[in-house]
């Protein structure tokens, strides 16, 4: 929870939202502040590369702007949120914020966003699987920079390699092809797993999902511990997410929503 004063300073804060002053800073630029007392109730868990600070980043800036009297736009709640966000992470792709603020499928690249049709994934299933172990994808994002710095000729076809694969799966997502965006998935790991930011815990759960009949099971985040996801339809669904939860921390079936970030104004 935190406390803001009518400068918008927080005069009362949790340490772990810290970072979410820069969001006060910013809406400073657009009108005044108000003072306001604010609570953060959130079921993503912190540092399991499911997007948690981006989440209520975007959260955080479209419901004080709200009550502030300003209409912002999507775009420029993405912004603000991913500000934020580098402070959280140091050098953060933009991709949480942009898909906490706008909804659905898109495909994003550096900062361009195009919206995916997804409707004919409605018969797809997305596990989620908690190695239990928390990481920081600032410490993910420099670990793999350094690595590319000292490796750039091999990495520079690594990160090509990922964007065709990107393409590829576009096209299956909105053709509904399960089985080749489940191959895809699998390709991605690998390519994760190349650039270092897999753990033994994380193949684990990966491969358990694969031999329990996902079509296909991959990172999800930054990696070196946090979470993977596996894709399954509904013949396999409940044996995958079963296997998994002989392993995993915790394990949930997701389902992929059209809706972005919402301010819903309390009654009182």
């Amino acid at each position: 929870e935190m406390i803001v004063d009518l400068n918008g300073k927080p005069v009362k804060l949790s340490p772990n939202l810290t970072p979410y002053t820069k969001i006060f800073e910013m809406l400073a630029n657009y009108c005044n502040h108000k003072q306001a007392y604010i609570e953060i109730k959130s079921d993503i868990p912190i540092a399991a590369g499911l997007g948690s600070s981006a989440s209520i980043a975007v959260a955080l800036t479209a419901a004080y702007s709200r009550y502030l009297g300003l209409s912002l736009s999507l775009d420029e709640i993405s912004r603000i949120a991913y500000e934020s966000e580098k402070i959280v992470h140091g050098k953060p792709s933009g991709i949480d914020n942009s898909i906490a603020t706008y909804g659905g499928g898109i495909v994003f690249e550096k900062g361009n966003i195009r919206r995916i049709n997804i409707d004919k994934l409605s018969e797809a299933f997305i596990i989620i699987a908690n190695t239990g172990i928390e990481r920081s994808t600032r410490d993910a994002v420099l670990k793999v920079l350094r690595l590319y710095d000292k490796y750039e000729s091999i990495l520079m076809h690594v990160y090509k390699a990922s964007r065709n694969l990107v393409n590829e799966a576009v096209k299956h997502i909105e053709e509904g092809n399960l089985r080749e965006l489940g191959e895809l998935m699998n390709i991605n790991h690998g390519l994760l797993s190349a650039i270092g930011v897999s753990l033994l815990e994380l193949e684990e759960l990966v491969y358990i999902a694969r031999k329990a009949g996902a079509l296909g099971s991959k990172i999800t985040g930054a990696g070196l511990g946090g979470c993977i996801i596996a894709l399954s339809t509904k013949d396999s669904v409940e044996k995958v997410e079963k296997a998994l939860k002989a392993k995993a921390k915790w394990v949930l079936k997701a389902s992929i929503s059209m809706d972005g970030v919402k301010v819903m104004e309390k009654e009182h």
